[in-house]
């Protein structure tokens, strides 16, 4: 999708889809999005792997992993199993990530498990 290119409503399909200019709205696809340095995502973005090298505000959610390159910047939520997050990048929000604990872990205490705090 080149630098010029505008779109409002929802892209699905099988990647990978690159994206140079603006979303509007919502994107499924079932393979790669790479957000270009000077692209700009307002909406939600589902991928096997989202690169992001320019702007989205909005969820990120990729099954495998995301990438926030440098010059990179998510307003919102990643939400993903691993995320590789570049020293130039900039992560305003939330990550949310699966907790694999090791066996016999139960999980983390509870206040009222370690004395109240």
């Amino acid at each position: 999708m080149s630098a010029g290119v505008r779109v409002s409503g929802t892209i699905t399909g099988k990647g990978p889809l690159a994206v140079a200019g603006r979303v509007d709205g919502h994107v499924a696809v079932e393979g790669e999005v790479q957000v270009g340095p000077r692209a700009r995502v307002e909406a939600e973005v589902n991928a096997d792997l989202v690169a992001v090298a320019g702007f989205v505000k909005g969820t990120v959610k990729a099954t495998t992993a995301v990438a926030l390159m440098a010059g990179g910047q998510v307003e919102g939520t990643i939400d993903c199993k691993r995320v590789d997050i570049d020293p130039q990048a900039r992560l305003k929000g939330r990550l949310v990530m699966p907790l694999t604990l090791p066996r016999g872990i139960k999980g983390a205490p509870t206040s009222s498990d370690n004395g109240g705090w």
